[in-house]
């Protein structure tokens, strides 16, 4: 869809191509940073919450512990994370970013600033407060509808 062709678009239609293109530049950030979907944001959870069990993470991240583990095992296997031994409980682990782990999480979050920069540079502070009132509005108004 080409900006210029959007003024007739319907809303929904609108916003679900805002998303589309959003998400696009996300996975590529991750892609430079040699990361596959949902690692990012594993990465930044765990970064958030170090040592966090297993457990925990796939709770946080809406995923199944099955999921969890091949998202953990694909992690350590690119050095990004390792697992320790809970010393609470010697059955279950502990996840920790390594050194690389860290500066990776550093890098996705400073590519994270500069795309939402980029996408607001030609708004006013008072345009993206209302940006923001009014996309929370909506989210808000989709999540009541959903849950009715």
């Amino acid at each position: 869809m080409h900006p210029c062709n959007l003024e007739k678009e319907p809303l929904g239609r609108i916003f679900a191509h805002t998303a589309k293109l959003h998400r696009d530049l996300l996975r590529k950030l991750a892609h430079s940073n040699g990361l596959e979907q949902g690692q990012p944001l594993a990465l930044a959870v765990i970064a958030a919450n170090e040592g966090i069990s297993q457990r925990q993470l796939s709770y946080k991240l809406f995923i199944t512990p099955a999921s969890a583990t091949s998202l953990l095992q694909k992690l350590e296997r690119a050095g990004l994370v390792e697992r320790k031994t809970d010393p609470n409980d010697q059955r279950a682990f502990c996840i920790y970013l390594t050194e690389k782990g860290h500066l990776t999480d550093q890098q996705m979050k400073a590519g994270l600033k500069a795309i939402e920069n980029a996408c607001s540079q030609d708004f006013s502070q008072q345009e993206l407060e209302e940006f923001r009132r009014l996309l929370i509005k909506f989210h808000n108004n989709l999540y009541r509808i959903l849950n009715e």
